[in-house]
């Protein structure tokens, strides 16, 4: 389906994302955007893949073919962590536990200092903390976020 997507659309160099719906009624189509996707979903997709998605995105528009292969041997997310209350940050709870378990798998985070001011949830899901992880194991990635989701508090006054 993306593929004829682009094809019709006439796309030849842009970045693009697309988004789409499973359900009952099959793989429904919603909208594609000729761009790269937001919240540095890119990196995370050259993390899971162990390359350098611009360096490769150049090679293909330059000369016509990447340089290399996909790993795929990752699986990589992001959790936003929303603060409890708006306001200011006072702190954090649970980041440590989060580190000692996963501090490997842990690719980067946001965690902005004491006395910032928070985000509106319009703001998008990197306004406030977050952190992003990987793990070779889908499933096990996902039981790390919900861990990190229930754990990890972003306290606020």
């Amino acid at each position: 389906m993306g593929r004829q997507v682009v094809q019709v659309l006439g796309i030849e160099t842009s970045a693009t994302h697309m988004e789409w719906f499973a359900g009952p009624k099959g793989l429904k189509f919603s909208e594609i955007g000729c761009r790269p996707p937001g919240v540095r979903a890119w990196d995370l997709y050259a993390t899971g893949n162990e390359f350098d998605i611009y360096r490769e995105w150049a090679m293909a528009v330059v000369w016509g073919k990447p340089s290399q292969s996909l790993s795929r041997w990752f699986a990589a997310g992001i959790i936003a962590l929303r603060p409890d209350r708006d306001g200011v940050i006072a702190g954090y709870e649970g980041i440590d536990e989060v580190h000692r378990r996963f501090g490997g798998w842990i690719i980067d985070q946001h965690l902005p200092s004491p006395g910032t001011p928070t985000q509106p949830v319009e703001a998008g899901f990197m306004a406030n903390a977050w952190m992003r992880l990987k793990h070779p194991d889908y499933d096990e990635l996902r039981r790390m976020l919900d861990f990190v989701g229930q754990t990890a508090k972003v306290r606020a006054r």
